[in-house]
């Protein structure tokens, strides 16, 4: 799908609407709680293959505004706000400072590093066991084509023109046939938000 601006992210209620979800993205009230034990032991999962990446920070306005939202909705609080994927061939935890993330963020679909992927209090890492490495080359393939889309603060699937945080995951697994084992894994995991339970549900629909 081609990436020129489509009308819905134009206009002058777009323009107000898009200026308060980017004001809001930028205000944090503190960083990240993980600790160094948490961040060393994530360093030696990432070292060793790619994931999706699941994060929260009540600190970030954005992520509280989204987990106060949902229990309202659904009357319950959830820790994780956030998708994203490690995509980079460093296999040693020494090069952590080295490893590269691909996430969609109110500036768009970028590249982000170790400490700025994981400045949260929690993290869920997500991964299908029957992909082999060529199914993993057309994954990250995938995944780095998005950098550089824009951000969809309308979260439109069907539109990747401009892309969100959940729709860089989705892109990212078009033509995969894995999902089996994320059934199990998602259903125990009771903390999710509903774009990330969504988010099963779109990746099965790719295929």
């Amino acid at each position: 799908m081609s990436s020129t601006t489509r009308p819905k992210y134009s206009g002058v209620i777009y323009s107000v609407y898009h200026f308060f979800a980017v004001l809001a993205s930028k205000i944090q009230f503190r960083k990240g709680r993980l600790s160094q034990e948490e961040r060393r032991i994530l360093a030696e999962y990432f070292a060793k293959g790619y994931y999706i990446i699941l994060t929260g920070n009540p600190g970030h306005l954005s992520s509280l505004l989204v987990s106060v939202m949902t229990w309202f909705k659904l009357g319950r609080w959830s820790k994780y706000s956030h998708a994203l994927m490690n995509c980079d061939f460093m296999d040693s935890v020494e090069d952590k400072d080295k490893f590269k993330f691909v996430e969609a963020t109110a500036i768009g679909v970028h590249y982000s590093s170790f400490d700025e992927a994981l400045d949260c209090d929690y993290v869920c890492l997500l991964t299908p066991k029957n992909v082999d490495n060529e199914e993993w080359t057309r994954v990250i393939d995938n995944l780095v084509k998005s950098n550089g889309r824009p951000y969809d603060d309308l979260f439109d699937l069907a539109d990747s023109s401009h892309m969100s945080c959940v729709e860089v995951v989705v892109d990212a697994f078009k033509g995969i046939e894995v999902f089996e084992d994320l059934d199990i894994m998602i259903m125990l995991e009771k903390n999710l938000l509903p774009q990330m339970q969504e988010l099963l549900n779109a990746l099965k629909s790719v295929q």
